[in-house]
């Protein structure tokens, strides 16, 4: 964790006027675990969208979605949830609003009615190239992108801020399941691409030290490191 880290910097700083590269301990790498980055990940995502208390009063907010999900748990995630109840929100609360996705664009595209539900939806055994065409309008439409910017912008009474904060939340959790699909999977570049993305949100949500340590670590592997 960054506190091994912080250790092994300090001794390192101490050891500094020593004259051999072993006194100096520059041997020593610290490499920040994976799993700690991950509970950094949720933790951020709970500070954005639970512990505000302005974020938990529209009814389409991530509050709302607990209030269904776990009802008897609410005032645990108002406060401290730990990383277990978060990383379980994520993935429960984000597989029920991207079905949702897949709802409302069924329903966009079912031009003589006879799609009522996804359940007729898949009964129609639609072809691959029409779920890639679905899929690829879902995350045009519905995950935050380059346009999110263009519609804050626009003047209060032509924004719609709940479906802004629904793509960001969108984009979010899609960010945080794919960290876990790589770490999963041993796909290390698609990691480190991932926590480009995250050292950002950590500096937005305090986690000062998790962003200095990660782009620290990021710099060195790719300049520093033979």
């Amino acid at each position: 964790d960054l506190g091994t880290g912080e250790r092994i910097q300090a001794a390192q700083q101490r050891r500094s006027i020593e004259g051999s590269p072993w006194n100096r301990m520059q041997h020593v790498i610290f490499v920040p675990g994976l799993f700690h980055l991950k509970m950094a990940c949720a933790d951020a995502i709970w500070r954005i969208f639970i512990q505000p208390s302005a974020a938990r009063e529209d009814v389409t907010s991530l509050m709302q979605d607990v209030g269904i999900l776990r009802p008897r748990e609410t005032g645990i995630y108002v406060s401290k949830p730990g990383f277990r109840r978060v990383h379980q929100l994520i993935g429960y609360d984000g597989t029920c609003r991207r079905l949702d996705c897949w709802r409302v664009e069924v329903q966009v595209r079912n031009r003589h009615r006879e799609h009522t539900s996804l359940d007729a939806f898949a009964l129609s055994e639609p072809s691959f190239e029409d779920l890639q065409e679905i899929a690829d309008n879902i995350s045009r439409k519905y995950i935050g992108n380059y346009q999110l910017r263009r519609m804050r912008n626009k003047l209060a009474s032509q924004q719609d801020q709940q479906y802004e904060n629904s793509l960001l939340l969108n984009k979010y959790f899609m960010l945080y399941e794919e960290l876990s699909y790589a770490m999963n999977h041993g796909d290390i570049g698609r990691v480190e691409s991932c926590i480009v993305a995250w050292i950002l949100i950590f500096k937005a949500t305090g986690k000062h030290k998790y962003a200095t340590q990660m782009t620290d670590f990021l710099c060195s592997v790719h300049f520093n490191y033979p």
